[in-house]
C-alpha cells in the first residue's frame, strides 16, 4: 500500500530512522497509555513514512514505507481498550535512541469511541471567568441571531450539537429541531431531557438525511475539527434548501493575539485548522454560499503591549482569574463585534445560492 491507494483512514507521518537497526514504533495517548507497538527489525537508518491505519487491529496498524521497500512489522499488538484521541504521541526506538512525534487523528470513524465517551466534553470545561463570560456572550450573540435570521417554523439542523447552544440558549423555539454528534452518550443524556427535538448520532461532514431537508443549518465551533473544510461546507449546502440559512461559528486565526505575536497560538489543540476572516468567507463564497453578516465574540485589548511579539499575553485573562472579576470581561466581549477582523470567535450568516 504506497501513497495513492492508502485506506481512507491511513495517516502518513514522516519520520527520520535513528541508525543503530530496527525500528520499534509504539503510540501513546497524551495521558500515558499505550495504544501499541510494533517491531521493524529490517528499517534501515535515514528518512521513511509511517503509515498508521487508525482503524485496524493487530500488525496491521503500522507499516513503514522506505526509498527502497514497505515493510511490514514482524510483530505488534493493539491495545483495543485504548481509545485513539484526536492527539496521540509516535515514539521511535532504535540502537538506545528515542524519539517522540506529536500527530494529530483527524479521521472522524477513528475517533468515533473518543466522541462517544461523554467524558471527552469535559475538557472543554475550564473553571475561569473568561469561559464563562465567554459562553454567555455566545448565547447572548447567537440567539438575538437565530431568532433575526431563522424563521418560525423552520427546520432547524445544528451540526455536532453536543448539548446544542439552542438548548443552553432555550428549550422555546418555534423551529422544527434536529441535533446531530457523534457523541452517542450526550445524545442519549440530550433527548432524556428535550423528547421533543431529534438527537441523532451522526458525523457533522457525512449527513444521513436528504438534499434540501433542512430551512436552516447551524455548525457552531465544527469546522476547524474537520479534515477537509470544502466537503464539509458542500455536505450543508446540500442538505439545505435553497435560499436557506448557514450560521457558522469558529475560533479566529488571525486573533488580536496572535497577530501582536505574530505567531500561530490555536485555540485547542484538537483544532484541525482554524480560519481568519478572509479565509471564511472565501471558503464560504466558493461552495455556493452568500455572506450576508459577519460579527466577533472578544477582543483581546489588555494586552501587555510593552513586551516584544513572542512575549505578549492577555494580561486580563492573566491577572482577572476569580469569579468576582467576570463583569470585567463583558465590554470586551461586546468589542469584538467592532473589529471581526481581530476577535476571538468568528460567527458568520450565510444564504445558499
Amino acid at each position: 500500500m504506497t501513497g495513492g491507494d492508502q485506506a481512507p483512514s491511513t495517516q502518513a507521518v514522516e519520520v527520520e530512522v535513528p541508525g543503530g537497526g530496527g525500528l520499534e514504533v509504539s503510540i501513546w495517548t497524551p495521558a500515558g497509555e499505550r495504544l501499541g507497538s510494533w517491531s521493524f527489525p529490517e528499517a534501515p537508518p535515514g528518512d521513511a513514512t509511517v503509515l498508521v491505519d487508525w482503524r485496524a487491529d493487530g500488525p496491521g496498524v503500522l507499516t513503514l514505507e522506505t526509498p527502497g521497500a514497505l515493510l511490514s512489522p514482524a510483530g505488534g499488538e493493539r491495545d483495543t481498550g485504548v481509545v485513539v484521541r484526536p492527539d496521540m504521541e509516535l515514539r521511535l526506538k532504535a540502537g538506545g535512541v528515542s524519539r517522540t512525534l506529536a500527530v494529530h487523528v483527524s479521521d472522524t470513524a477513528a475517533l468515533e469511541k473518543y466522541y462517544q465517551q461523554e467524558s471527552h466534553q469535559d475538557e472543554y470545561v475550564v473553571e475561569h471567568p473568561f469561559f464563562h463570560a465567554f459562553h454567555e456572550a455566545r448565547l447572548r450573540t447567537l440567539g438575538a441571531i437565530f431568532r433575526k435570521y431563522i424563521s418560525p417554523g423552520s427546520r432547524v439542523l445544528d451540526v455536532g450539537s453536543g448539548y446544542s447552544i439552542f438548548f443552553l440558549i432555550t428549550t422555546d423555539w418555534p423551529y422544527d429541531m434536529t441535533c446531530c454528534d457523534l457523541d452517542s452518550a450526550a445524545m442519549d443524556k440530550m433527548r432524556g431531557l428535550v423528547p421533543g427535538w431529534e438527537w441523532v448520532v451522526a458525523d457533522a461532514a457525512d449527513l444521513p438525511w436528504d438534499d434540501a431537508s433542512f430551512d436552516a443549518v447551524y455548525a457552531g465551533e465544527i469546522i476547524e475539527h474537520v479534515p477537509d473544510t470544502g466537503a464539509a461546507l458542500a455536505e450543508w449546502r446540500r442538505v439545505l434548501a435553497p435560499g436557506g440559512t448557514l450560521i457558522l461559528s469558529t475560533p479566529n486565526r488571525d486573533r488580536l493575539l496572535a497577530r501582536a505575536n505574530r505567531s500561530e497560538i490555536p485555540v485547542h489543540p484538537e483544532h484541525v485548522r482554524e480560519m481568519n476572516l478572509p479565509e471564511l468567507r472565501g471558503a464560504l463564497s466558493s461552495h455556493g454560499f452568500e455572506v450576508l453578516r459577519t460579527t466577533g465574540i472578544y477582543l483581546e485589548l489588555a494586552l501587555n503591549w510593552y513586551r516584544p511579539p513572542g512575549l505578549r499575553v492577555d494580561m486580563l485573562v492573566s491577572l482577572a482569574g476569580e469569579p468576582r472579576h467576570k463583569p470585567l470581561y463583558r465590554p470586551f466581549m461586546w468589542m469584538g463585534r467592532l473589529a471581526p477582523r481581530r476577535a476571538f470567535d468568528l460567527v458568520a450568516v450565510c444564504r445558499r445560492k
